[in-house]
């Protein structure tokens, strides 16, 4: 028992100094933005039973590492049964542990205590115990670290292909903003349901995250134009002025969000933790009909947060304004697609704008995507079908496939929207990289990536690539609509060895009786720098 109680005393000391410093630097979040000026005006749900953490998540309690990074004096449990867990509840009022939330679908509660041998009489099975940890809105990407890179300021939807007055798209679609909550503002002035789940301090406002993100989804002032500005949004506040809150609570705010009818989730935080108790309340609500978006972080790591880890939701993956992969968005091999993520005027409480950056700001441009692309089809598809639209008319980037630096490729709204539209004629050069020879490769040299992007066949078209002093022509025969191809030219290799670099230039051009709409994209420049050199 001392033993135990030895654990307790540096959980709670030690996590509490973690907890301390992580809260410390999500408030530095508003400071680092910079706020630009006001803007003048001119059905049924279905049970889930929830997933045992004995199959796949059973956590030692008493692994002091999953302790400390843990919330000190907490544990979730989810039961197996609802017996069990009514049972539970009336025995629970005698004890000395708290009830500090709970959600009867999933038989799951959240309990505080002051000793962890508070919980010895309860007589809980350890496997049905889970930690509650930390979940945060994604710090403050560390711009000045990438060189040569774009911001978008107001051109976000030109560069995702919103070139019409996209003012009712959305129209009919219900989207939750799982986040720090929705404040007034000029540019979200529809009637928006409220739920708030995390207590704030007194005399304090709101961290200003959540009007950001929930602009970006369905802002509606000619200023201040989201994707889908028809969409009904339900603010969920599940995080608290500093941007911190739990794995309880975000999944408490996925359940909210899925019973009050929400067809798109968007969730622009995370954890490095993966929690059972998430993972059950994407299981409910994805069953019920909603997908889930989120952000994979900004820290620059190669593994997505929780919960856009989960292989069941759409994680969005930044870039620039020239399609470049932004460093700090987090990669993964789950990684669903990109979007924009520097530098975007997004609303700030007070009827502000703000210069809003981060995969907090690609994953709801998703969000919104996929409630416009539900709105515009000629007949009803779900939000899930409205995804697999998404993904199919992305922009190719990087490595040809999906990959885990841009997923998919780059969101394009106006593709997608304009899928059944005959007459697009649209060829461009996605993407170029270079192939070293190796023992498992046996193409190796330059390989550029041919995308049609519109909705004709082209046939006949030229590809003309510029390297090392020459000029080398590929004849192309047929490319159909959201056809890829990848040519290879073993060339190259001599200069990419000694210069540690590429210049390349490709061209496409379509022969005579063929005019593409979007010429800005036949040719690609661009530097292919060695590996050797660590870039």
């Amino acid at each position: 028992m001392r033993y135990r109680n030895l654990i307790f005393l540096l959980t709670f000391i030690l996590g509490g100094i973690l907890s301390w410093l992580l809260v410390n630097d999500m408030a530095k979040q508003d400071r680092d933005r910079k706020t630009v000026k006001d803007i003048s005006t001119p059905k049924k749900i279905n049970s889930v039973q929830p997933k045992s953490n004995r199959k796949d998540s059973q956590i030692d309690l008493s692994d002091l590492s999953n302790a400390l990074q843990a919330i000190p004096g907490e544990r979730i449990v989810q039961f197996s049964s609802k017996e069990s867990y009514q049972d539970f509840l009336k025995k629970l009022g005698n004890s000395r542990v708290r009830l500090l939330g709970k959600i009867d679908q999933l038989y799951a509660l959240r309990l505080g205590f002051d000793k962890l041998s508070d919980l010895d009489g309860l007589e809980l099975d350890p496997d049905d115990l889970a930690f509650n940890y930390p979940v945060f809105i994604p710090s403050a990407p560390p711009i000045e670290d990438q060189g040569g890179v774009v911001g978008f300021d107001r051109t976000a939807l030109e560069y995702l292909g919103i070139s019409v007055d996209n003012s009712t798209w959305g129209h009919g679609v219900t989207i939750a903003v799982v986040d720090t909550g929705i404040e007034p503002h000029l540019a979200l002035n529809k009637s928006i349901l409220s739920i708030n789940l995390a207590e704030l301090e007194d005399g304090v406002s709101p961290h200003s995250h959540g009007t950001s993100v929930a602009s970006l989804i369905a802002g509606n002032h000619p200023n201040l134009m989201g994707v889908a500005p028809g969409a009904d949004l339900i603010s969920i506040r599940v995080a608290d002025q500093n941007g911190s809150s739990s794995s309880f609570l975000l999944a408490q705010g996925i359940m909210e969000a899925s019973l009050n009818g929400a067809q798109i989730i968007n969730i622009s935080m995370g954890s490095n933790h993966n929690s059972p108790i998430i993972n059950n309340a994407i299981q409910f609500a994805i069953e019920n009909g909603a997908v889930i978006v989120a952000s994979p972080g900004n820290d620059g790591l190669s593994e997505a947060a929780s919960p856009a880890r989960h292989p069941d939701v759409i994680s969005v993956g930044a870039v620039d304004a020239l399609g470049q992969h932004l460093n700090f968005s987090h990669t993964d091999e789950n990684l669903s697609a990109s979007a924009p993520g520097l530098q975007i005027t997004a609303a700030y409480p007070g009827d502000k704008i703000t210069e809003f950056s981060g995969t907090s700001a690609s994953a709801p441009f998703f969000s919104g995507a996929i409630a416009a692309v539900m709105s515009e089809s000629n007949s009803p598809i779900s939000a899930q079908e409205a995804v697999d639209i998404l993904l199919a008319t992305t922009n190719e980037a990087g490595a040809p496939g999906a990959d885990a630096v841009y997923g998919n490729g780059i969101l394009d709204v106006g593709r997608a929207i304009n899928r059944n539209t005959a007459g697009i004629t649209d060829l461009a050069v996605a993407a170029h990289q270079y192939i070293l020879p190796s023992e498992n490769q046996d193409n190796p040299g330059l390989q550029i990536s041919v995308e049609n992007r519109g909705t004709e066949a082209v046939w006949g078209s030229t590809l003309a690539v510029s390297i090392d002093g020459g000029q080398y022509p590929v004849q192309m025969n047929v490319l159909q609509p959201n056809e890829r191809k990848v040519i290879t030219l073993p060339i190259g290799f001599s200069q990419f060895e000694q210069e540690g670099l590429l210049e390349v230039q490709s061209t496409i051009t379509l022969s005579g009786n063929q005019a593409d709409m979007k010429e800005s994209n036949n040719q690609r420049t661009e530097q292919i720098t060695h590996p050797k050199n660590g870039l």
